[in-house]
């Protein structure tokens, strides 16, 4: 199951890391036309800076990565739709409707309720990475990093390259940034993907909750999975009457239908990349997925862990380091792309050795704790070339 969904189907994963290309084909285009520039820039003399000339070429730039930036927002909201009737799809094809639904067959209105419920979803995921992509500082970023560049020449230092090594890296190593109204930025790909993600999770949770109200379900059964995070490890794959689910939700004490009690958890099922949500559930009709006995193996296996350069990590841990390295690869891998189109071959080289180190160190962290290889997939960055250092 992929690490960022709540649902278990592989190719629901694959449906998002398909949109999420059409984002990193615009980061792609925004750092190799300002590396470019950087490039160019460091060819002029401080006495033949022309910012009106630079800026006349800098806002057809501007105007080409906001156009490629509105194209690919529109695919993207066109897709949000595929993928979260995929997520319906799966909702009503669950094990545990399957059966009742063979039986019991949803009245046109239960129908239709789920049906806008679905649409209700698409329309604010979509509506919200519209919202993003509205608020990405193309113009603001692309501007300030050639400023840079430009006060380097101006000062008439004698190596530019060394001079606007950092301000590379940085622009490879940061991409399109999103700028919330509290002033706080992030990286486009990674606003969106969460947002795709947390609607597919909104939608899911939804569903099931319109699909066993209408069937008359009385509780919810936790999805459950191994390396689990420790908070929600002791409850995932057990059942909860819907009232004790609710105390569950909002940090109060709640107790499961085998008369096991737990003490308050802060994060909420769904909430803050959970991987997990909320089943509906019959205690009349419907049975477990998941076994006692499966349910403490998995808890075995994660505190088993594996020892990584001297520290006891649980197999969740594990998958947190990697995930970590892969993000650490990407963005290496895409500030060595903007060290390739500036020119810089020594900050090339420096982020290949970084990448190699991360590469090896990975390799490593798999072998050991025997969980797949995932770096071709995970690590991917369109357009990287690999060097030799």
């Amino acid at each position: 199951m992929s690490e960022e969904l709540n649902v278990q189907n592989a190719s629901l994963s694959d449906a998002i890391d398909k949109v999420m290309r059409n984002f990193e084909k615009v980061n792609a285009l925004y750092v190799s036309k300002i590396a470019e520039q950087i490039k160019r820039v460091g060819k002029l003399t401080p006495s033949n800076v022309n910012r009106i000339i630079l800026m006349t070429e800098w806002g057809l730039d501007i105007n080409n990565i906001t156009r490629q930036l509105a194209e690919a927002t529109e695919l993207t909201v066109k897709q949000v739709m595929v993928v979260f009737q995929k997520v319906l799809d799966d909702t009503f094809t669950d094990p545990r409707f399957e059966k009742a639904l063979r039986h019991t067959q949803l009245t046109p209105d239960d129908e239709h309720r789920i049906n806008r419920i679905a649409q209700a979803m698409s329309l604010q995921t979509a509506g919200q990475i519209v919202n993003l992509s509205n608020t990405t500082i193309v113009e603001q970023g692309y501007r300030d990093t050639l400023d840079k560049a430009i006060v380097a020449v101006q000062s008439g230092l004698s190596d530019y390259q060394s001079a606007t090594r950092d301000v590379v890296r940085e622009l490879g190593y940061n991409g399109l940034q999103v700028q919330y109204p509290s002033g706080y930025h992030r990286r486009l790909d990674t606003a969106v993907r969460q947002n795709i993600i947390d609607g597919t999770n909104q939608l899911a949770q939804q569903a099931s909750d319109a699909v066993g109200e209408a069937l008359g379900y009385d509780a919810y059964e936790i999805t459950a999975h191994a390396n689990s995070a420790p908070d929600h490890e002791p409850i995932q794959g057990h059942v909860f009457l819907k009232a004790e689910f609710e105390k569950l939700q909002s940090e109060q004490s709640f107790m499961d239908t085998s008369g096991n009690t737990y003490t308050p958890i802060r994060r909420a099922i769904g909430q803050w990349n959970c991987k997990h949500f909320a089943m509906s559930f019959s205690t009349e009709y419907s049975k477990r997925k998941w076994t006692d006995e499966q349910l403490k193996k998995f808890i075995d296996d994660n505190n088993k862990g594996c020892e990584i350069e001297g520290k006891h990590y649980t197999m969740y841990g594990v998958t947190q380091l990697m995930r970590k390295i892969e993000t650490e690869a990407r963005r290496e891998k895409e500030a060595a792309i903007a060290a390739r189109m500036a020119g810089d071959e020594v900050l090339q080289r420096e982020c290949q050795t970084r990448i190699n180190a991360l590469r090896n160190k990975y390799k490593s962290v798999c072998q050991i704790s025997g969980l797949d290889d995932y770096w071709v997939s995970k690590a991917r960055v369109d357009g990287f070339k690999s060097i030799k250092v």
